[in-house]
C-alpha cells in the first residue's frame, strides 16, 4: 500500500471520527436531533412487522456475536498460518478497540447526558466482528462481498433498534466509531490489511505480508 493510499485511509478515519462527534452532539444535545432520532425509531417500529422485528433483534444481538466470534478466531489462526500478519493483527485490534472505546464512553459519559446506551455496545461488537471477519477472510473481498457485508451490517443495525433495545443514534454512532477505528488501523498497518479485491480499488496494495 502506497503512502498516498495510507493517507487516504487516515483521512477517512479523521472524517468518520468527526462525524461520530457531530452525530453525538446533534442527537444527544439538540432538540432537533432528538426528534429526528425518535422519528427514525418510530418509522422502524411501525414499518416492520412485530415477528420480523423480534427475529432481527435475536439475530443482531446474541446470534451474530456467537457465530462471528468463533469464526473470527479460526480465520485469525488461518491467517497466522498463512503468514498474513497484518490482516490477522487488524482483525484482532478492530473489535477490541471498538468495544473498548464504546465501554469507555459508557463509563465516562463525555457528552454529559447520563446516557449509557450511546454508542450501542452490542452494535459496536457485532459490526466490528463483521468487519474483522472481512479483513481476515482468506480471499480478497470484492463488490459482492462488500454488498453482502453491508446487508449483514444493516441487519445488525436494525436488530438493535427493532425490539426497543436502542435508539437509532446509538447504532449510527457505533457504525461511525467502528468505521473510524477500522480505517485508522488499515492506515497504520498498511500492506494488504484492507483485503480488497482489484475491482474495488486494491491496485497499489502489496499482496504479501512477507
Amino acid at each position: 500500500m502506497s503512502l498516498r493510499v495510507r493517507l487516504r485511509w487516515g483521512l477517512a478515519a479523521v472524517v468518520l471520527g468527526l462525524l461520530f462527534l457531530a452525530g453525538a452532539w446533534l442527537s444527544l444535545r439538540t432538540g432537533t436531533g432528538a426528534r429526528l432520532d425518535d422519528d427514525v425509531r418510530d418509522t422502524v417500529l411501525n414499518t416492520i412487522g412485530e415477528r420480523v422485528r423480534q427475529d432481527l433483534s435475536t439475530l443482531a444481538r446474541p446470534l451474530v456475536i456467537v457465530v462471528l466470534g468463533p469464526l473470527l478466531v479460526l480465520l485469525v489462526l488461518l491467517a497466522v498460518v498463512r503468514r498474513a500478519w497484518r490482516r490477522a493483527l487488524a482483525a484482532v485490534i478492530v473489535p477490541i478497540a471498538s468495544t473498548g472505546v464504546t465501554l469507555w464512553l459508557h463509563r465516562e459519559d463525555p457528552f454529559g447526558t447520563g446516557e449509557a446506551a450511546f454508542p450501542s455496545n452490542h452494535a459496536s461488537l457485532g459490526l466490528s466482528l463483521l468487519v474483522a471477519v472481512m479483513l481476515v477472510w482468506p480471499a480478497p473481498i470484492g463488490r459482492w462481498g462488500l454488498f453482502t457485508g453491508g446487508i449483514a451490517a444493516l441487519c445488525v443495525g436494525l436488530g438493535n433498534v427493532s425490539w426497543y433495545a436502542h435508539q437509532p443514534r446509538d447504532v449510527v454512532g457505533s457504525a461511525l466509531l467502528v468505521g473510524a477505528v477500522t480505517t485508522a488501523v488499515v492506515a497504520l498497518l498498511g500492506g494488504d490489511t484492507a483485503n480488497l479485491a482489484d475491482d474495488v480499488g486494491r491496485r497499489d496494495v502489496v499482496r504479501s505480508d512477507h
